[in-house]
């Protein structure tokens, strides 16, 4: 059995949570079967994750030539890559993450062409699915996403052998799309286990003294962290309103690479007592040294699927405050975090508030988000899941992990009245 992921992303979010779980999924899937990553990229490359190798295909846009003055939101909708041309020296096609979507199309009609099944990860439905409230579009942009993402999404969902939801939410999302449950499965992220333990003086040392943070804790001030793309759908808007509205002092670490903010006019209007730390692009290193320096991980996405830095902050054992969309709710519950509606910074000021005025409680939520991170979420029994799929989808007989997805199917069935 000889797989294909490929990670459909335009080449400037490539250093994204799809593509890290994309990564993670194939590293333990190689103990199963034969498997290749491609990921869209800048210039073509390859090197090895592991045993893994990751195969960087360079990606273009039509429209390049508007770099400077176009907003890179329209060129990301038309960036292809050499991805489909490679698709027939494959059994297989494992589609991760949906945009460009047209590009995902395109990977799409060369399996159709050629006979290659092809299997979906729901890497970025939600937020395509429910792109009018995630981006709040004017009719420009919704015709552009109608025509240039819902289209094409919908039609690769619609030749997909099978798809892997990461949540079960996910499921009534594409069920309201006429997808059969028997077509899903649900497979969630994992987590990388470096995660867990507590770096060591040293590297925290050298965070703290890359980004001018105080080596240790400050008194009773809480450390807040936030980590994602500053794109509209992270909620980064309402976040920072959150916190510049609040009395309460506090140390706000705001990850992911900067983009067309005005940071130093957030960092100017904070009361004595508070601060709030821009550190843009970060290494792996220094995200699991951040998770642990953190006292709450605050995530107010207005759409997600299943994101990943969610289970991390879970992993190196942090309470969560997020929003109610997609599959958060899946990842977090009143034991470890708290979720508040999207679009409310009002709200998730309120639950700030209230959860670090409880630092016992708070840490308690900590130790209950680690507990639950792994024994729901791990990367080796998602690979056990999806090589089960890829059977299925190929014709060959059962392996003893089969149970598990035909106990999900029976689960799904019942919960859906079709017993």
């Amino acid at each position: 059995m000889k797989i294909l992921a490929a990670v459909v992303i335009p080449p400037h979010l490539s250093a994204s949570g799809a593509v890290n779980a994309a990564v993670n999924l194939s590293q333990a899937l190689k103990r199963h079967c034969e498997i290749d990553l491609a990921v869209m990229a800048d210039q073509t490359s390859q090197h090895f994750v592991g045993d893994l190798r990751v195969m960087k295909r360079k990606s273009t846009s039509p429209i390049d030539f508007t770099t400077g003055w176009l907003p890179n939101k329209y060129r990301t909708l038309f960036y292809r890559s050499d991805i489909a041309s490679m698709v027939g020296n494959y059994d297989l096609v494992h589609l991760h993450n949906a945009i460009p979507a047209l590009e995902m199309r395109r990977i799409a009609q060369a399996c159709l062409k050629q006979g290659i099944p092809y299997v979906l990860t729901t890497h970025g439905f939600v937020e395509i699915l429910g792109m009018q409230s995630a981006y709040q579009l004017n009719w420009l942009h919704a015709w552009l996403g109608r025509m240039f993402m819902m289209r094409p999404l919908r039609f690769v969902i619609e030749h997909a052998q099978r798809i892997c939801c990461l949540a079960p939410q996910d499921q009534a999302l594409l069920a309201d799309l006429g997808v059969p449950y028997e077509d899903m499965v649900v497979i969630p992220n994992g987590v990388s286990k470096n995660f867990y333990p507590e770096p060591d003086e040293q590297a925290m040392a050298s965070v703290c003294e890359k980004f001018n943070l105080p080596i240790g804790k400050l008194g009773s001030t809480p450390v807040c962290f936030f980590l994602a793309n500053h794109t509209r759908n992270k909620g980064l808007d309402i976040l920072l309103d959150a916190f510049l509205g609040s009395e309460q002092p506090y140390l706000l670490i705001v990850g992911g690479k900067k983009r067309d903010y005005d940071y130093e006019g957030y960092q100017t209007r904070v009361r004595s007592g508070q601060r709030i730390v821009f550190t843009d692009a970060l290494t792996d290193a220094e995200i699991r040294g951040l998770h642990h320096y953190a006292d709450l991980f605050v995530f107010p996405s207005r759409a997600d699927t299943l994101p990943l830095v969610v289970l991390e902050a879970m992993a190196a054992g942090r309470a969560v405050l997020s929003t109610r969309v997609g599959g958060i709710p899946f990842q977090i519950d009143d034991t470890c975090g708290r979720l508040v509606e999207p679009e409310n910074s009002s709200a998730l000021r309120q639950a700030f508030e209230e959860l670090v005025a409880q630092p016992q409680q708070l840490a308690a939520m900590g130790q209950a988000a680690l507990t639950k991170v792994k024994a729901q979420f791990d990367w080796d029994r998602s690979a056990d899941l999806t090589y089960a799929v890829y059977r299925e989808t190929l014709g060959l007989p059962a392996a003893p992990i089969r149970a598990a997805v035909s106990s999900a199917k029976a689960a799904r069935r019942e919960r859906s009245g079709h017993v």
